[in-house]
């Protein structure tokens, strides 16, 4: 086997999670709760479902842009709409496409700047260890948030949809 780089780490789990994404979405909004979907929450004090997707696809962009040495693209947390939130995922489907392999894997030890909030200073972190400590807990996170509240809106989602972007091509065919 080949050596598991933070390419892979990174622009490939970006690029599942997204497809994971993709297909939470498209049950989503073929689902018979389609129209309440977006606004719909697991509990009153958390982020809606069209957070949970601007957070996936803002976090993968950053990370991008973070480990190609980029200036991060900021979206506005505006996706209304079930196409607004496949044009963003695929938009930002694109930037992991053109992220340089070597590029993002010699930023392994290069410094990258994250800012955790308002009113908190930016830390700097080694690219790996953002990617590890912050990127892709949080992309997993808010992946798995939107899985969730599409479930608890009665969406016909299984483990499968979650898992199979992950997996399947690491299956005999």
């Amino acid at each position: 086997m080949a050596a598991y780089t933070l390419y892979d780490a990174s622009m490939g789990v970006a690029k599942d999670a997204l497809t994971a994404l993709s297909a939470v979405i498209a049950k989503a909004e073929g689902s018979s709760a389609a129209a309440s979907i977006p606004e719909a929450r697991i509990c009153s004090d958390m982020l809606p479902f069209t957070f949970q997707v601007h957070f996936v696809t803002q976090t993968v962009s950053k990370m991008v842009a973070r480990l190609t040495g980029a200036e991060p693209k900021e979206y506005e947390n505006n996706l209304e709409t079930y196409e607004a939130m496949k044009a963003r995922i695929a938009d930002v489907q694109a930037q992991v496409e053109a992220a340089n392999r070597d590029v993002v894997n010699g930023r392994e030890k290069e410094t990258v700047g994250l800012g955790l909030g308002k009113d908190t200073p930016e830390v700097k972190l080694e690219g790996w260890k953002y990617v590890h400590g912050y990127a892709v807990p949080n992309i997993y996170f808010h992946l798995a948030t939107a899985y969730d509240i599409a479930r608890k809106e009665g969406v016909e989602l299984g483990k499968r949809d979650y898992i199979m972007p992950f997996l399947a091509k690491f299956l005999p065919s």
